[in-house]
């Protein structure tokens, strides 16, 4: 994974925090699983597994809308590709 594509993926993120319909301690962890993707300190892949383990825990959220749910674990499932090629 290079740092395009987590950029890529940050910026979606991004968007799913700036939705009014995510639960305030949702939008807090997609903007930590955010400072894992931006922390320069450490590689590519181990960001992006930081960042995964955050979402993994946010999905779960019972007050989550389907939607978000949805495209929480489409940025997942990006992250999780790109660091297995």
């Amino acid at each position: 994974m290079n740092d395009e594509e987590i950029e890529k993926v940050a910026n979606e993120l991004e968007r799913v925090v700036e939705d009014d319909s995510v639960p305030q301690n949702v939008r807090d962890s997609l903007d930590e699983a955010l400072e894992h993707l931006r922390d320069g300190d450490r590689d590519a892949t181990e960001r992006a597994a930081s960042a995964m383990n955050v979402l993994n825990d946010a999905s779960n959220d019972p007050n989550l809308p389907t939607h978000i749910r949805t495209l929480i674990w489409n940025v997942s499932g990006e992250l999780e590709t790109a660091t297995t090629e």
